[in-house]
Protein backbone atom coordinates (compact mmCIF):
# COMPACT_ATOMS: atom_id res chain seq x y z
CA UNK A 1 0.00 0.00 0.00
CA UNK A 2 2.01 3.57 -1.21
CA UNK A 3 -0.81 5.88 0.76
CA UNK A 4 -0.77 4.81 4.10
CA UNK A 5 -2.97 7.30 5.00
CA UNK A 6 -5.89 6.23 2.54
CA UNK A 7 -5.35 2.59 3.33
CA UNK A 8 -6.16 3.39 7.36
CA UNK A 9 -9.06 5.86 6.33
CA UNK A 10 -10.42 3.24 3.70
CA UNK A 11 -10.53 0.50 6.90
CA UNK A 12 -11.70 2.58 9.29
CA UNK A 13 -14.71 3.41 6.88
CA UNK A 14 -15.43 -0.07 6.59
CA UNK A 15 -15.44 -1.35 9.97
CA UNK A 16 -18.84 -1.80 11.44
CA UNK A 17 -19.57 0.70 13.99
CA UNK A 18 -18.34 -0.67 17.27
CA UNK A 19 -15.65 -2.70 15.56
CA UNK A 20 -11.90 -2.69 16.35
CA UNK A 21 -9.54 -2.20 13.77
CA UNK A 22 -6.10 -4.20 14.70
CA UNK A 23 -3.43 -3.60 12.37
CA UNK A 24 0.11 -5.64 12.45
CA UNK A 25 2.65 -4.82 9.98
CA UNK A 26 6.06 -4.38 9.19
CA UNK A 27 7.29 -0.80 10.43
CA UNK A 28 10.44 1.22 10.77
CA UNK A 29 11.80 2.79 13.86
CA UNK A 30 9.65 6.52 14.76
CA UNK A 31 12.09 9.44 12.76
CA UNK A 32 12.74 13.01 12.94
CA UNK A 33 10.27 14.22 10.33
CA UNK A 34 8.05 11.40 10.35
CA UNK A 35 4.60 12.48 10.30
CA UNK A 36 3.88 14.17 13.54
CA UNK A 37 6.64 12.78 15.40
CA UNK A 38 8.26 16.25 16.02
CA UNK A 39 4.98 17.72 17.51
CA UNK A 40 4.34 14.76 19.24
CA UNK A 41 8.16 15.08 20.66
CA UNK A 42 7.36 18.66 21.77
CA UNK A 43 3.81 17.88 22.75
CA UNK A 44 5.48 15.22 25.40
CA UNK A 45 8.50 17.84 26.17
CA UNK A 46 11.24 15.50 24.94
CA UNK A 47 13.69 15.77 22.05
CA UNK A 48 12.09 15.16 18.47
CA UNK A 49 13.18 11.05 17.34
CA UNK A 50 16.80 11.32 15.53
CA UNK A 51 16.24 11.11 11.87
CA UNK A 52 17.16 8.82 9.69
CA UNK A 53 21.04 7.99 9.15
CA UNK A 54 22.19 7.78 5.13
CA UNK A 55 23.07 3.75 6.31
CA UNK A 56 19.57 3.28 7.90
CA UNK A 57 17.95 4.58 4.47
CA UNK A 58 20.44 2.75 2.31
CA UNK A 59 18.88 -0.47 4.58
CA UNK A 60 15.51 -0.39 4.30
CA UNK A 61 15.77 0.89 0.57
CA UNK A 62 17.24 -2.72 0.24
CA UNK A 63 14.47 -4.36 1.82
CA UNK A 64 12.11 -2.37 -0.52
CA UNK A 65 13.54 -3.04 -3.61
CA UNK A 66 14.04 -7.01 -2.87
CA UNK A 67 10.13 -7.21 -1.24
CA UNK A 68 8.50 -4.75 -3.53
CA UNK A 69 7.84 -2.30 -0.77
CA UNK A 70 6.70 1.04 -1.32
CA UNK A 71 8.09 2.34 2.21
CA UNK A 72 7.47 2.04 5.71
CA UNK A 73 6.25 3.84 8.66
CA UNK A 74 6.38 4.17 12.33
CA UNK A 75 3.78 2.50 14.27
CA UNK A 76 3.36 5.47 16.22
CA UNK A 77 2.31 7.32 12.90
CA UNK A 78 0.06 4.29 12.11
CA UNK A 79 -1.53 5.38 15.97
CA UNK A 80 -1.42 9.27 14.52
CA UNK A 81 -3.31 8.31 11.02
CA UNK A 82 -5.90 6.08 13.54
CA UNK A 83 -6.23 8.98 15.61
CA UNK A 84 -7.08 11.62 12.94
CA UNK A 85 -9.44 9.58 10.67
CA UNK A 86 -12.10 11.01 13.21
CA UNK A 87 -14.05 7.86 14.05
CA UNK A 88 -11.58 5.95 15.89
CA UNK A 89 -11.15 5.88 19.46
CA UNK A 90 -9.05 3.63 22.00
CA UNK A 91 -5.96 3.94 19.87
CA UNK A 92 -3.35 1.79 20.99
CA UNK A 93 -0.09 0.97 19.52
CA UNK A 94 2.81 -1.50 20.74
CA UNK A 95 6.02 -2.89 20.05
CA UNK A 96 5.98 -6.80 19.41
CA UNK A 97 9.57 -7.02 17.90
CA UNK A 98 10.62 -9.50 20.62
CA UNK A 99 8.10 -11.89 20.76
CA UNK A 100 8.45 -12.28 16.82
CA UNK A 101 12.09 -11.59 16.02
CA UNK A 102 12.85 -15.85 15.68
CA UNK A 103 10.42 -15.82 12.85
CA UNK A 104 12.99 -14.38 10.73
CA UNK A 105 15.60 -16.65 11.48
CA UNK A 106 13.64 -19.46 12.12
CA UNK A 107 12.17 -18.78 7.96
CA UNK A 108 15.93 -19.77 7.05
CA UNK A 109 16.28 -22.83 9.24
CA UNK A 110 13.25 -24.64 7.85
CA UNK A 111 15.43 -24.62 4.53
CA UNK A 112 18.13 -26.24 6.25
CA UNK A 113 16.40 -29.06 7.63
CA UNK A 114 14.07 -30.01 4.83
CA UNK A 115 16.40 -28.51 2.03
CA UNK A 116 14.57 -31.18 -0.43
CA UNK A 117 11.97 -29.44 -1.82
CA UNK A 118 14.52 -26.60 -2.70
CA UNK A 119 17.05 -28.93 -4.28
CA UNK A 120 14.17 -30.31 -6.29
CA UNK A 121 13.22 -27.60 -7.60
CA UNK A 122 16.16 -27.17 -9.95
CA UNK A 123 19.09 -24.40 -10.44
CA UNK A 124 16.54 -21.10 -10.93
CA UNK A 125 14.74 -21.57 -7.89
CA UNK A 126 18.22 -22.02 -6.10
CA UNK A 127 18.70 -18.78 -6.64
CA UNK A 128 15.62 -16.70 -6.09
CA UNK A 129 15.99 -18.70 -2.63
CA UNK A 130 19.50 -17.40 -1.79
CA UNK A 131 18.24 -14.19 -2.77
CA UNK A 132 15.66 -14.60 0.14
CA UNK A 133 17.81 -16.30 2.22
CA UNK A 134 19.99 -13.06 2.50
CA UNK A 135 16.73 -10.38 2.65
CA UNK A 136 15.27 -12.25 5.55
CA UNK A 137 18.59 -11.96 7.51
CA UNK A 138 18.80 -8.56 6.79
CA UNK A 139 15.28 -8.17 7.73
CA UNK A 140 16.48 -9.90 10.95
CA UNK A 141 19.06 -7.39 11.52
CA UNK A 142 16.73 -4.55 10.93
CA UNK A 143 14.71 -5.73 13.49
CA UNK A 144 17.50 -6.73 16.08
CA UNK A 145 18.75 -3.30 15.82
CA UNK A 146 15.74 -1.45 16.28
CA UNK A 147 15.51 0.28 12.58
CA UNK A 148 12.72 -1.70 11.93
CA UNK A 149 9.77 -2.75 14.40
CA UNK A 150 6.84 -5.24 14.56
CA UNK A 151 4.26 -2.42 15.22
CA UNK A 152 0.65 -3.36 16.74
CA UNK A 153 -2.24 -1.03 16.34
CA UNK A 154 -5.40 -1.22 17.15
CA UNK A 155 -8.62 0.95 17.56
CA UNK A 156 -12.76 0.72 18.28
CA UNK A 157 -14.70 2.82 15.90
CA UNK A 158 -17.68 5.20 17.13
CA UNK A 159 -21.23 4.08 17.34
CA UNK A 160 -23.88 4.53 14.73
CA UNK A 161 -25.35 7.83 15.80
CA UNK A 162 -22.38 9.70 17.17
CA UNK A 163 -21.55 7.62 20.17
CA UNK A 164 -19.01 5.36 21.18
CA UNK A 165 -19.52 1.93 22.23
CA UNK A 166 -18.82 0.85 25.86
CA UNK A 167 -15.51 -0.45 26.20
CA UNK A 168 -15.26 -3.25 28.81
CA UNK A 169 -13.15 -1.51 31.88
CA UNK A 170 -11.64 1.50 31.16
CA UNK A 171 -9.03 0.76 28.02
CA UNK A 172 -6.53 0.16 30.43
CA UNK A 173 -6.44 -3.58 30.57
CA UNK A 174 -5.97 -3.84 26.24
CA UNK A 175 -3.30 -1.42 27.16
CA UNK A 176 -2.06 -3.96 29.61
CA UNK A 177 -2.11 -6.85 27.59
CA UNK A 178 -0.71 -4.97 24.43
CA UNK A 179 2.52 -4.14 26.60
CA UNK A 180 2.63 -7.39 28.54
CA UNK A 181 3.24 -9.05 24.66
CA UNK A 182 5.51 -6.52 23.84
CA UNK A 183 7.93 -7.07 26.60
Amino acid sequence: MVDKKRYVEQMARALAPGGTLVIATWCQREAAGEGGADADAALAGRSPPPPLSGSERDRLQFLYDEWAHPYFVSVEEYGRMLADTGTLRAVAVADWTRPTIATWRHSNWVGVFDPWPVVRAGPRIWYRVLREIVTLERMHRAFACGLMVYGMARAVKREEGGGWPELEGSGKEDEEVLSMVAA
